[in-house]
């Protein structure tokens, strides 16, 4: 091969040092890489490192950082800011690599660390709000698809994300961007940046430049897709649009007097509408007064409004000496309303709080009194039980009362000084940064507001129940402001507000330390020091017991933690090179943490790389997890045998031969399955946890046989242990089961209601169908029935788990063509092939299978993208594939197998079932236009070709959310540099 060839091959896999044959004497610039604390000419590293340029992003039609993240395949699925409400890490967007969890992404800016947000996701894990970062200011983002806890210190388990902003800016450039979707027409994003700049580094020794993002999401509410869901899920959840009442029930504003009903001695619910309602719903011989709830519903996509200003200096004093800074704050607002909460006489929340412990509080709306003024029984069900009503009453008084808000304030200041001394370069930096984030939720019951409203409460001596004042301040069938002002104390705003701080300080020094005869060795050493703290100080009321469903949660700590690191890249050969790591951080409250990591990079070939590193890292136990407090907070668990006993009850009723008990079945069919039991709970940090611990390793190759072709593939594993968790409610409450049975008696930790009056007017709805002769074929047998009551509390530790193992492939493949006077064309791809995903608690079950395939878990990911450039026009094509799985989140698990699906008779056929979930595919079209040099104009298309999600019955209504609903979204864009 000729000298020249060689050398072209070289630099452009960045292995040569040195510009050849008349450039001999001009070093090429040696750039830093995410993964690696060493200056290099060589940015191909041992460990893979994938980048996403501006050019990408645009070419994705990516307007938000969550979006880009979810075009790449090594990022599994997380929690979104748009479908994070009632989630309890309201408000925020996660990274998750290799789905080993948003703790275990480490999220960086310009390759320092940021505060995390404000409310652990799932009460326990801290993360980075990736909706808080600059996106105006980003020139590319490195994804780090290795463990790097040697370079970074904790977190960095599945890998790093590096979002690095411009180095510098001189001008005015403006841009703007709406897109709307015509299959959901309330569908909106519509987003506005500038970016600014003055000061020439080189001219005048400084630079400072800024940008400034805005954004704002409109709300989608059930009202607008209510009937866009997947065909199956109307199938399996047959009551879902009759329950919004929309055709029979009282329309927004209009009074609606409400429903009063009792029990009679069979336990059978019978009810009426009461005077003056226009909405009368007959079942059999019972009247309600239904309401239209739907257009009070809370958005399946709320409204969101974002500002991110960033600020960026650099100053030089010298060739050797430079100065920088920068400055980001972000403010976000969501909110969306809700369905005023009712008054239903009977209705029992169940739920913990912090100055009552482990006491289980349990408060039900009372009824209404065999005296009290609103008591409209008939003659009738005046003597069925000793006058008392239950009462179902909607309050319109104030219907934009209740909803939810999430606010975040999110900052960093970071000041810091650069060059060198000598043949050594340093770096230096202090920063700054934190959150404030603010749930606002209006919802819950005020014990103490609603007895202001109802009050005072006493027990009928004749019947035992709870029942309000006769004559209570609340008046019932009109809409008043004195009404209002009741509520607003009755069902309070209540705040949950947290704080997080990080202060940081780092300093490093990189150079030459030693010459082999392949080149020089090149290490770096440095330190850290961090300030950590958390505060989130809970509600009193709630605390107190107070606010139904809150219990007060709260988390405080802080620690400082210190770090000292080395590296060091020696080349063995001049085509063997070595990268060490090593580094050393100490946390309170358990020994220091060293993690190591080694990489080999071998020229095998002037076309062909091999490289491979080995890597252990860590995750701290975080303040959350380890600091002081506890969560007490409502939490929602699949109760089995509730879900098995409601089931053959709605299946029994569906054969009934009259049209109405049908309807009720229908209504009953899946409620404690899909949706599980919404269930007290608490967790209390853990002092005592172990650090999790991880190997990491990858091996593959770069081949580049040509200038315009490049290949890499890189096998990976990661095997984690002492996971840190919260106890899945879900599994504990099994444990439990099995020890002391379905009815949980004497369980330490899981407990249920008795049977309430409601499960008793099922049981005789039931009875009342089998006394029909005409049902007597279907009533063959013992009938179904409630053995137990609902689930009503759960109790969990944070406790060290066991293993997780998980390994699979990466593929890129990037290619360059000329077409002569037909432009350019680039065609791109990256496929991550999951190989192994399971886990082993340590217990008797040992390694749990495998789980790659099945439910959450695809084999494959992958995208292409194609942009071809053809004079002043760019059109790109981005497409995106998720391949099929099984059902099942466990391949031991039995629900969706052919025949449970056959013996279901739900939406899914038993073929369905056993093939499990096709493939999904969608394809993005953009057009770029540059009229003039300063003018570009952008049309772009996701889901081109209007794919909708499958049905999917594990999926929060019926499909699988990284595949939204919306159909085809078009969207217009036009940005301007001014002179």
């Amino acid at each position: 091969m000729k000298p020249n060839k060689l050398f072209a091959l070289l630099a452009a896999a960045g292995l040569a040092s040195l510009a050849h044959g008349a450039e001999g004497e001009n070093k090429l610039e040696r750039v830093e890489v995410t993964g690696s604390s060493i200056k290099r000419i060589n940015a191909e590293t041992a460990s893979p490192v994938q980048v996403i340029d501006a050019k990408q992003i645009e070419a994705m039609g990516a307007k938000t950082l969550q979006e880009i993240l979810a075009n790449l395949p090594a990022n599994m699925p997380a929690l979104e800011d748009s479908r994070s409400m009632f989630t309890g890490t309201d408000g925020a967007s996660q990274a998750n690599l290799r789905g080993l969890g948003a703790y275990a992404t480490l999220v960086l800016l310009n390759g320092r660390r940021l505060s995390p947000y404000g409310a652990p996701d799932g009460f326990q894990y801290l993360f980075v709000n990736i909706d808080a970062l600059p996106a105006a200011a980003i020139e590319r983002m490195e994804v780090l698809t290795d463990g790097a806890s040697a370079i970074y210190g904790s977190d960095a388990v599945a890998g790093v994300i590096n979002v690095i902003t411009k180095k510098s800016y001189q001008g005015l450039e403006m841009s703007v961007s709406t897109e709307k979707a015509p299959h959901v027409g309330a569908y909106g994003e519509h987003s506005a940046s500038a970016v600014f700049g003055f000061g020439d580094l080189a001219r005048d020794k400084f630079n400072i430049y800024g940008s400034v993002n805005l954004f704002k999401r409109d709300p989608v509410y059930p009202s607008d897709d209510y009937d866009k869901f997947p065909a199956g899920f109307y199938v399996d959840n047959p009551a879902y649009i009759k329950n919004f009442r929309i055709t029979e029930g009282s329309q927004p504003g209009q009074l609606n007097p409400g429903t009063q009903f009792v029990f009679d001695s069979k336990g059978a619910r019978r009810g009426m509408a009461l005077p003056g309602c226009t909405s009368i719903v007959t079942t059999g011989s019972n009247t309600s007064c239904a309401i239209n709830t739907l257009p009070y519903a809370l958005a399946h996509k709320p409204e969101s409004e974002r500002a991110t200003l960033y600020l960026s200096g650099r100053y030089e004093f010298s060739p050797a000496l430079e100065a920088f800074a920068d400055l980001s704050y972000t403010q976000i607002d969501m909110r969306s309303h809700n369905t005023p909460r009712a008054f239903n006489s009977g209705s029992t929340s169940n739920w913990y709080s912090r100055d009552t412990g482990t006491k289980l509080n349990s408060f039900s709306i009372p009824y209404l009194g065999p005296n009290n003024v609103y008591n409209k029984l008939s003659p009738e069900l005046k003597g069925v039980m000793g006058g008392v009503a239950g009462m179902t009453y909607t309050p319109l008084d104030e219907p934009g009362h209740f909803g939810q808000r999430n606010t975040d304030n999110n900052y960093r200041a970071l000041a810091g000084l650069r060059g060198s001394l000598g043949e050594w370069d340093f770096e230096t930096a202090l920063a700054l940064g934190g959150s404030h984030s603010v749930l606002y939720q209006t919802t819950n019951i005020s014990k103490t507001g609603f007895e202001k409203a109802f009050g005072p409460i006493t027990v009928d001596p004749g019947t035992g129940r709870r029942i309000i004042a006769d004559n209570p301040a609340y008046q019932f069938g009109v809409i008043s402001e004195k009404n209002a002002a009741l509520l607003r104390e009755a069902f309070p705003t209540f705040d949950i507000q947290s704080w997080t701080r990080l202060a940081s300080w780092d300093a490093k020094v990189e150079g030459s330390v030693y010459k082999l005869p392949a080149g020089d060795v090149r290490a770096a050493f440095g330190a850290s020091l961090m300030r950590e703290e958390i505060y989130t100080p809970g509600n009193a009321a709630a605390a107190a017991g107070d606010i139904t469903q809150q219990g007060g949660s709260w988390f405080k700590g802080e620690r400082n933690v210190a770090g000292v690191f080395a590296e060091a890249i020696a080349p063995l050969t001049k085509d063997l090179e070595l990268d060490a790591a090593l580094r050393l951080d100490k946390y309170p409250n358990f020994g220091a943490n060293l993690a190591p990591k080694l990489g080999l990079k071998f020229r095998a070939t002037p076309e062909l790389l091999l490289r491979g590193t080995y890597s252990e890292g860590y995750r701290a136990p975080n303040l959350a997890e380890s600091g002081n407090g506890g969560v007490f907070a409502q939490t929602v668990v699949k109760d089995d045998t509730r879900c098995a006993e409601t089931n053959a009850i709605a299946q029994l009723l569906r054969k009934s031969s009259v049209a109405a008990e049908v309807t009720r079945g229908n209504e009953l069919f899946n409620t404690q399955c899909a949706n599980g039991t919404v269930v007290g709970g608490v967790t209390a940090p853990n002092k005592d946890l172990k650090p999790e611990t991880a190997k990491i390793s990858t091996f593959g190759f770069v081949f580049q046989p040509t200038r315009d072709l490049d290949l890499s593939a890189d096998y990976w594993f990661v095997y984690r242990r002492n996971e840190i968790i919260r106890e899945d409610f879900h599994t504990t409450f099994l444990a439990a089961t099995a020890k002391y049975g379905p009815g949980l008696v004497g369980a330490p930790n899981a407990f249920r209601n008795t049977i309430s009056d409601a499960d008793r007017a099922v049981m005789a709805e039931v009875a009342a169908m089998c006394a029909n002769p005409a049902n007597a074929a279907a009533c063959a047998g013992k009938l179904p029935g409630y053995t137990v009551g609902n689930l009503a509390g759960v109790i969990t530790n944070y406790t060290n788990r066991g293993r997780t193992l998980t390994d699979g492939f990466d593929i890129d493949a990037q290619a360059r063509f000329s077409l002569q006077s037909w432009g350019k064309l680039k065609l791109g791809t990256r496929l991550t092939i999951a190989n192994r995903t399971t886990f082993n608690a340590e217990d008797a079950d040992g390694w749990a299978p495998n789980f790659v395939g099945y439910a959450g878990t695809p084999k494959l990911r992958a995208n292409f993208s194609a942009d071809w450039a053809y004079g002043d026009v760019v059109t790109s094509l981005f497409v995106n594939y998720t391949g099929g799985h099984k059902w099942d989140y466990d391949p031991r698990y039995i629900s969706y197998d052919a025949q449970s699906c056959e013996d279901n008779g739900g939406a899914l056929t038993a073929a369905q079932c056993a093939k499990g979930t096709p493939s999904y595919t969608t394809v993005n079209l953009n057009l770029a236009w540059t009229p003039t040099k300063d003018l570009k104009l952008g049309f772009n298309v996701k889901n081109l070709f209007n794919k909708q999600p499958y049905y999917d019955p594990n999926g929060w209504e019926g499909f699988d959310h990284r595949f939204n609903i919306f159909g085809r979204i078009f969207s217009i864009s036009a940005d301007y540099k001014f002179k």
